[in-house]
């Protein structure tokens, strides 16, 4: 049964949250992702230490930080799924988390709306904002009718993956590896002709990553507080290197 536009916005709110029951599912895609994931990462700051640090001492920190890490993933992820909350109200559309911030939509914000084997996809005039609506959402079928009725002249199609998504996928772990790994061949390069040029270029990217990622819906609201401390990650290897020879 489907509702006029101009109805939607006077239904009473209703809230939509994941069932309790679907997260050991993601839970195992969560091990499948993090199982290739973590390798790699692993293997590029292994790499890193054995070529920079003669005494391998800080070899120890590495699985520990990593188990400390994937700890922390499956319980935040645990904690996301049980607080997780959809609701129309007053003619929007609103997503609620816990530490996140609080994402309203209204229908003349919403640029597509994407059908996928494991739910829809909700884009609007901003790349980054955009909400994942899994099927694993209680009562799914009457939250996909009532956002289709909500959002009538927006376009709903199917998505595919296509090898542009491959690409672009790659493309931005390899520039997250850059961004993160460069301060750590800052701190030890013996080849000082490169520590400035260097750092300059891996503190403009670091900022220009901060400034692209500051508006997303998908980081906590106290991580975008602390994001500009990661420009410190390139500025302070490059001036320690620069006046400590």
């Amino acid at each position: 049964m489907s509702l006029d536009a101009d109805t939607a916005p006077t239904l009473q709110p209703t809230v939509y949250k994941l069932e309790p029951t679907g997260f050991a599912g993601y839970r195992r895609e969560l091990f499948v992702r993090l199982g290739i994931v973590i390798p790699l990462v692993s293997a590029g700051w292994f790499y890193l230490m054995w070529h920079f640090d003669n005494d391998r001492g800080a070899f120890i920190f590495i699985p520990v930080l990593t188990a400390w890490l994937v700890y922390r993933q499956f319980k935040d992820q645990r904690r996301n799924w049980q607080r997780l909350v959809f609701e129309f109200q007053d003619g929007k559309f609103i997503r609620r988390l816990d530490k996140y911030p609080t994402v309203e939509l209204v229908p003349s914000e919403v640029t597509a709306i994407l059908e996928s084997p494991r739910g829809i996809i909700v884009e609007t005039n901003e790349r980054l904002r955009k909400l994942f609506l899994s099927n694993k959402l209680s009562d799914y079928e009457g939250l996909r009718s009532r956002l289709l009725s909500w959002a009538p002249t927006v376009e709903v199609t199917s998505w595919r993956r296509s090898y542009w998504d491959y690409i672009r996928e790659v493309g931005e772990f390899l520039a997250c590896l850059c961004v993160f790994g460069g301060p750590l061949y800052l701190m030890y390069t013996s080849d000082r002709a490169v520590i400035l040029p260097l750092g300059l270029i891996l503190s403009l990217a670091m900022l220009g990553m901060i400034l692209y990622v500051r508006n997303s819906p998908a980081i906590p609201t106290r991580t975008k507080k602390c994001l500009w401390i990661l420009l410190l990650l390139p500025i302070v290897p490059m001036l320690f290197r620069l006046f400590s020879e």
